[in-house]
Protein backbone atom coordinates (compact mmCIF):
# COMPACT_ATOMS: atom_id res chain seq x y z
CA UNK A 1 0.00 0.00 0.00
CA UNK A 2 1.61 3.32 -0.87
CA UNK A 3 0.70 6.13 1.21
CA UNK A 4 0.38 9.17 -1.05
CA UNK A 5 1.16 11.70 1.02
CA UNK A 6 4.56 10.35 2.30
CA UNK A 7 6.50 13.37 1.27
CA UNK A 8 4.10 15.94 2.08
CA UNK A 9 6.34 17.67 4.58
CA UNK A 10 9.04 18.63 1.87
CA UNK A 11 5.55 20.69 0.34
CA UNK A 12 4.77 24.40 0.94
CA UNK A 13 1.98 24.28 4.25
CA UNK A 14 -0.33 25.85 1.96
CA UNK A 15 -1.39 25.20 -1.87
CA UNK A 16 -4.03 26.82 -4.31
CA UNK A 17 -6.40 24.67 -5.67
CA UNK A 18 -4.18 24.24 -8.87
CA UNK A 19 -0.89 22.54 -6.48
CA UNK A 20 -3.28 20.60 -5.44
CA UNK A 21 -4.81 19.05 -8.43
CA UNK A 22 -1.07 18.79 -9.97
CA UNK A 23 0.02 17.52 -6.28
CA UNK A 24 -2.79 14.56 -6.96
CA UNK A 25 -2.06 14.57 -10.21
CA UNK A 26 1.44 13.63 -9.45
CA UNK A 27 0.22 10.71 -7.40
CA UNK A 28 -2.06 9.31 -10.06
CA UNK A 29 -4.77 10.33 -8.28
CA UNK A 30 -8.06 11.43 -9.88
CA UNK A 31 -9.61 14.65 -8.65
CA UNK A 32 -10.90 17.68 -10.08
CA UNK A 33 -11.49 21.32 -9.39
CA UNK A 34 -15.27 20.30 -9.00
CA UNK A 35 -14.93 17.35 -7.54
CA UNK A 36 -13.11 19.18 -4.44
CA UNK A 37 -15.83 22.01 -4.80
CA UNK A 38 -18.81 19.23 -3.91
CA UNK A 39 -16.66 17.78 -1.07
CA UNK A 40 -16.79 21.32 0.55
CA UNK A 41 -20.38 21.74 -0.09
CA UNK A 42 -21.43 18.52 0.88
CA UNK A 43 -18.68 19.47 4.00
CA UNK A 44 -16.37 15.98 3.68
CA UNK A 45 -13.29 18.80 3.49
CA UNK A 46 -13.49 22.22 5.65
CA UNK A 47 -13.32 25.44 2.79
CA UNK A 48 -9.80 26.39 1.98
CA UNK A 49 -8.90 29.09 4.61
CA UNK A 50 -9.36 32.37 3.40
CA UNK A 51 -11.33 31.22 0.31
CA UNK A 52 -7.95 30.48 -1.74
CA UNK A 53 -5.75 28.48 0.52
CA UNK A 54 -5.94 24.91 1.13
CA UNK A 55 -3.24 23.48 4.34
CA UNK A 56 -1.80 19.96 4.07
CA UNK A 57 -4.61 19.03 6.58
CA UNK A 58 -6.87 19.70 3.34
CA UNK A 59 -4.76 17.17 1.46
CA UNK A 60 -4.98 14.41 4.06
CA UNK A 61 -8.66 14.95 4.15
CA UNK A 62 -8.90 14.67 0.18
CA UNK A 63 -6.92 11.53 0.13
CA UNK A 64 -8.65 9.73 2.23
CA UNK A 65 -12.00 10.91 0.57
CA UNK A 66 -10.60 9.47 -3.07
CA UNK A 67 -9.66 6.32 -1.55
CA UNK A 68 -13.14 5.54 0.36
CA UNK A 69 -14.84 6.71 -2.29
CA UNK A 70 -14.15 3.80 -4.84
CA UNK A 71 -16.18 1.84 -1.69
CA UNK A 72 -18.44 3.88 0.05
CA UNK A 73 -20.99 6.67 -0.40
CA UNK A 74 -20.38 10.13 1.03
CA UNK A 75 -22.85 10.39 3.72
CA UNK A 76 -20.95 7.32 4.65
CA UNK A 77 -17.10 9.04 4.38
CA UNK A 78 -18.77 12.28 6.13
CA UNK A 79 -19.98 9.96 8.94
CA UNK A 80 -16.65 8.12 9.37
CA UNK A 81 -14.37 10.91 8.63
CA UNK A 82 -16.13 13.52 10.71
CA UNK A 83 -14.86 12.55 14.20
CA UNK A 84 -11.12 13.28 13.03
CA UNK A 85 -11.57 16.35 11.24
CA UNK A 86 -10.86 19.71 12.54
CA UNK A 87 -11.43 23.27 10.72
CA UNK A 88 -8.58 22.50 8.33
CA UNK A 89 -9.26 19.20 7.11
CA UNK A 90 -7.63 15.99 8.60
CA UNK A 91 -4.96 16.66 11.07
CA UNK A 92 -1.30 14.71 9.60
CA UNK A 93 -1.38 13.03 12.77
CA UNK A 94 -4.78 11.18 12.70
CA UNK A 95 -4.03 10.33 8.71
CA UNK A 96 -0.99 9.46 9.61
CA UNK A 97 -2.81 6.91 13.06
CA UNK A 98 -5.28 5.88 10.07
CA UNK A 99 -2.58 4.91 7.25
CA UNK A 100 -0.31 2.84 10.14
CA UNK A 101 -3.16 0.58 11.32
CA UNK A 102 -4.59 -0.24 8.00
CA UNK A 103 -1.28 -0.80 6.91
CA UNK A 104 -1.02 -3.02 10.05
CA UNK A 105 -4.31 -4.67 9.15
CA UNK A 106 -3.43 -5.17 5.67
CA UNK A 107 -0.32 -7.06 6.55
CA UNK A 108 -2.17 -9.17 9.07
CA UNK A 109 -4.99 -10.40 6.64
CA UNK A 110 -2.53 -10.94 3.81
CA UNK A 111 -0.61 -12.98 6.19
CA UNK A 112 -3.49 -14.85 7.14
CA UNK A 113 -5.07 -15.42 4.32
CA UNK A 114 -2.56 -16.04 1.67
CA UNK A 115 -2.87 -20.03 2.17
CA UNK A 116 -6.11 -19.97 1.31
CA UNK A 117 -6.07 -17.53 -2.01
CA UNK A 118 -2.99 -18.43 -3.85
CA UNK A 119 -4.58 -20.64 -6.27
CA UNK A 120 -6.62 -19.21 -8.92
CA UNK A 121 -7.93 -22.71 -9.98
CA UNK A 122 -9.44 -22.35 -6.13
CA UNK A 123 -11.55 -19.26 -7.09
CA UNK A 124 -8.72 -17.30 -5.10
CA UNK A 125 -9.42 -13.87 -7.18
CA UNK A 126 -12.87 -14.26 -6.55
CA UNK A 127 -12.95 -15.24 -2.80
CA UNK A 128 -10.64 -12.21 -2.06
CA UNK A 129 -13.79 -10.05 -3.97
CA UNK A 130 -16.49 -11.97 -2.08
CA UNK A 131 -14.51 -11.20 1.44
CA UNK A 132 -13.92 -7.16 0.04
CA UNK A 133 -17.86 -7.32 -0.51
CA UNK A 134 -18.88 -9.30 2.46
CA UNK A 135 -16.36 -6.62 4.82
CA UNK A 136 -17.64 -3.64 2.96
CA UNK A 137 -21.69 -4.34 4.41
CA UNK A 138 -19.87 -5.37 7.31
CA UNK A 139 -18.87 -1.75 7.90
CA UNK A 140 -21.59 0.01 6.44
CA UNK A 141 -23.84 -1.66 9.04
Amino acid sequence: MTDPLQDLKQYSPTFTISQVLAFFARKNMDITRGMIQNYIRDNLIPPPVNKRKYTQKHLAALAMVIRLKTVFDMPTIREALSPYMDEEGLPLESYQEIMEKLSGMISKWQKSMAPALTVEEDGGTLMTMVFASELKSAVVE
